[in-house]
């Protein structure tokens, strides 16, 4: 009976957490909020009438939300940035499914170390896409994707 009223509890604060990542330091409480469903844009080429299919990670959104975490939080260092506020992700997938182009935007003063470790922790994510496809042949295509970062910090 305890067993089984722990594991209902265990459901409903993972269900509250969908979405959100958070990870500790012994000064700060750092959360990335990767937002769903990820801005994908049609290329300009595939006409309307096309059939037109989106880019894919390998294993789905929620395995590259995982992993962007992951990175994340192996080479943004909490200790020095104290981030909040929302950024984007600008990544272009080739037509094999690879990661040729990054950006993150906004650019905001004093931000250019956290950019560069966060442009550096998406390189590292290894796996690749399934291209997008306009009329089943593959096709260059961008997605932009939102974080928004919320930073707590406390004194030990």
């Amino acid at each position: 009976m305890i067993f089984a009223f722990g594991f209902f509890q265990a459901q409903d604060v993972e269900e509250l957490q969908e979405g959100f990542f958070f990870s500790e330091t012994s000064k700060n409480f750092f959360r990335v909020d990767i937002k769903k469903p990820y801005d994908y844009y049609k290329v300009s080429s595939c006409s309307d009438e096309a059939q037109f299919i989106r880019a894919q990670f390998e294993g789905g959104d929620a395995s590259f939300n995982r992993e962007l975490f992951r990175y994340i939080s192996a080479y943004v260092d909490k200790e020095i940035y104290v981030v909040n506020g929302t950024f984007f992700l600008h990544m272009d997938i080739d037509k094999a499914g690879k990661v040729t182009g990054l950006k993150i935007t906004p650019r905001v003063d004093n931000s250019e170390g956290f950019l560069r470790d966060l442009k550096f922790a998406v390189g590292k994510i290894k796996k690749n896409w399934t291209p997008s496809k306009c009329n089943n042949v593959p096709v260059d295509s961008r997605i932009r994707i939102k974080l928004n970062f919320v930073t707590e910090s406390i004194d030990v």
